[in-house]
């Protein structure tokens, strides 16, 4: 008997090991298939990988260029108020000046006639004030466009942090940047924030998947590191926006599902009114925060729901009369 039972573990551990292998087989081919359909439409991976250039700022500067989400840079606000501050406070000057050289003006023609005016310490003060409103215009343009940037992901922040610690090539002061995680923006703006938040979740699925079947040749790589997984290609947008899709289906269904199975009207509004604050609590904590758009969602939403349970309501009395 002992030898029976010895024998019939084994097989089993062979059939588990053999269930096994053939499963991550059919879930590697199958993620290799998805990874050359969404290959930049037919475009080759012919970047180098990130170790290959030396440690340092090279090593760096590839990992960062890698993808755009890495594309992070401070925005200096405490500075740019500053300079801004100065510029501002040195027009506030020069027009106290030209205000004062107006008022001690003698002869009214000059103030008359800006063709005869040939007073020289007003004509210099104007020109001083032309170039000065110069500077501060074209500063006030550019800070608006830095201070006005989508805010850094604290994610991206911390997978930029994690790497300078593990490989311990840039000096602490100079990466010491990515502590300011306020300050911190993103060149690259997020065309879409609730298919990106799905984004990062199926980036650390694909990432333990590739780690756990222990194939990255099979895959599409800029890093040789086993603790780095940087996506090329559309696999990751194309899975967030079908998740994406299948939450607006649900939020869309689920209510006149149960509204469908629910015959009392004071159940259907409590349903009604329900769907409606969790889909602008997801709407609001997911997709957007400006006003307006919350109430035009919320409006279309609850018009939707409301306009299905009274047409239920109509069949329902025409069946019953």
């Amino acid at each position: 008997m002992p030898c029976s039972s010895a024998v019939l573990m084994s097989d089993q551990s062979n059939t588990y090991a053999m269930f096994k292998s053939l499963l991550e087989s059919i879930l590697s081919s199958s993620v290799s298939r998805f990874f050359d359909q969404h290959n930049y439409h037919g475009c080759t991976l012919t970047g180098r990988e990130v170790e290959s250039y030396r440690a340092g700022y090279p090593r760096f500067a590839a990992l960062v260029g890698a993808h755009h989400s890495f594309q992070m840079y401070r925005r200096f606000a405490r500075l740019r108020t500053r300079v801004l501050l100065l510029k501002q406070d040195r027009l506030s000057m020069l027009e106290q000046q030209l205000d004062s050289v107006d008022e001690s003006e003698r002869s009214p023609l000059f103030l008359g006639s800006s063709r005869d005016d040939q007073n020289q310490k007003r004509t210099a003060l104007l020109l001083e004030v032309d170039a000065a409103l110069a500077d501060y215009d074209d500063f006030v343009e550019r800070s608006s466009r830095m201070l006005s940037g989508e805010s850094a992901k604290r994610r991206d922040v911390r997978s930029l942090q994690n790497w300078i610690e593990g490989n311990g090539c840039l000096s602490w002061e100079e990466s010491d940047f990515l502590a300011h995680c306020n300050d911190l923006r993103r060149l690259v703006p997020t065309e879409d924030d609730a298919t990106a938040r799905f984004e990062g979740w199926v980036e650390d699925r694909l990432g333990w998947m590739v780690q756990k079947l222990q194939k990255r040749s099979a895959y599409p790589r800029l890093s040789s590191d086993p603790k780095v997984f940087i996506s090329t290609t559309a696999f990751v947008g194309s899975v967030a926006r079908v998740l994406v899709v299948f939450l607006i289906i649900v939020f869309l269904s689920l209510p006149i599902i149960v509204c469908r199975s629910i015959e009392s009207s004071s159940a259907r509004l409590g349903v009604i009114v329900f769907s409606l604050i969790v889909f602008l609590l997801v709407l609001a904590g997911v997709v957007t925060k400006r006003t307006n758009e919350l109430f035009l969602a919320g409006a279309t939403y609850t018009t939707v729901l409301v306009v299905f349970v009274s047409s239920s309501d109509i069949s329902a009395s025409g069946v019953g009369g």
